[in-house]
């Protein structure tokens, strides 16, 4: 029975890892998550579920179970208790807004992203390089759909620059009122992977799934006269399965994607010039900012290279390598307070 979960994601290496549990626990993958409970697709329909108590008070934030997860629970018809949150394959992660080091974890096991970004006034391309970065280090592939083709007069040539500046995605211009460019993006999507709508309010994303889906899924709202751009209406994370055989989660708005990196080369991987530059570089942990024999710099000083790109880059390297610093700032003053309250119980610093 197992196998009605497969339209949904599951596999045979999530199925090897069943034998490890309790018979009485079952799979399920997490459709949406709500401020107390959370919607789970199982073998034999949905649950409306809350967590067990050593999940509730016993992991991070980061740990939890987030739309996309495959988790076991105990089922109480028609309620379930989560008891495990199974092994991801992927985790979409940023930095929490403000001025906070902590990570928060968007959507897991997603194996593409589609990059919705209007070619209005939502149009930023400093805005798709950061996002970039954050999927590269997730081990996310991208896909970057430009949409509201039918508002710009200038499409062509934004989505040629898109083009040339980041030769290595796949970029589609595409109306997701009208239908153009629908088809060319929907054929390269795969059956049986899981795709993540990523852009900021009122970009299209709502539109673009109901599209997808040939009906209306995900509520929509009429353009705003203010903003001249469609009016923010998805508050949660939530996963649907298309006709196509794919499976999509549309996401809220996201407009901050600050960086919190579990590897900081992501940045350079992601602008593949520098990262081909880099390589003639006279040493090779090169920061690309003043040593003597840097190609990078030689490249932009010979404008061989684009500076705003160069700029880009260096803003970003910034950005994730002081979100590692502070991380391990944190981990380590943890590590030294564990430390302490070890040594105190054990009588070395008075008594607890």
């Amino acid at each position: 029975m197992i196998t009605s979960l497969y339209p949904f994601g599951w596999n045979a290496k999530l199925n090897q890892l069943l034998p490890n549990y309790p018979e009485e626990m079952i799979p399920g993958r997490i459709m949406t998550v709500h401020k107390t409970n959370y919607i789970v697709q199982t073998a034999s329909g949905e649950y409306t579920c809350e967590l067990a108590g050593q999940l509730q008070f016993n992991k991070l934030p980061e740990d939890l179970p987030h739309t996309g997860d495959w988790v076991l629970l105990l089922p109480y018809d028609p309620m379930g208790i989560i008891t495990e949150v199974l092994p991801r394959h992927t985790v979409l992660a940023r930095k929490y807004p403000g001025k906070t080091t902590g990570k928060q974890v968007l959507v897991t096991n997603v194996d593409m992203a589609i990059l919705v970004q209007g070619l209005d006034r939502d149009f930023n391309p400093a805005r798709l390089e950061r996002m970039l970065v954050g999927l590269k280090d997730a081990g996310i592939k991208p896909i970057i759909a430009l949409n509201k083709m039918d508002l710009s007069e200038e499409s062509a040539q934004q989505i040629h620059l898109i083009q040339e500046l980041l030769p290595d995605v796949a970029v589609y211009g595409i109306s997701a009122i009208t239908g153009e460019g629908l088809q060319e993006l929907e054929g390269t999507m795969e059956q049986g992977l899981t795709y993540v709508l990523l852009g900021t309010s009122g970009a299209g994303k709502s539109t673009l799934l109901n599209a997808l889906s040939h009906q209306m899924i995900q509520k929509t709202n009429a353009m705003s006269d203010t903003v001249g751009k469609g009016k923010h209406t998805t508050t949660n994370r939530e996963l649907f399965l298309l006709p196509n055989g794919c499976l999509m989660i549309d996401t809220p708005g996201v407009r901050e994607f600050a960086l919190a990196l579990d590897d900081t080369d992501a940045v350079a991987s992601t602008f593949s010039e520098i990262e081909r530059l880099a390589h003639q570089c006279r040493y090779h942990d090169c920061s690309h900012t003043s040593e003597a024999g840097c190609a990078v710099i030689e490249a932009v000083e010979n404008h061989e290279l684009d500076e705003s790109v160069y700029n880009s880059y260096l803003k970003l390297k910034r950005e994730a390598d002081h979100y590692a610093a502070s991380t391990l700032d944190k981990k380590r003053k943890s590590k030294d307070l564990s430390r302490l309250i070890k040594n105190m119980k054990k009588g070395k610093h008075g008594k607890l």
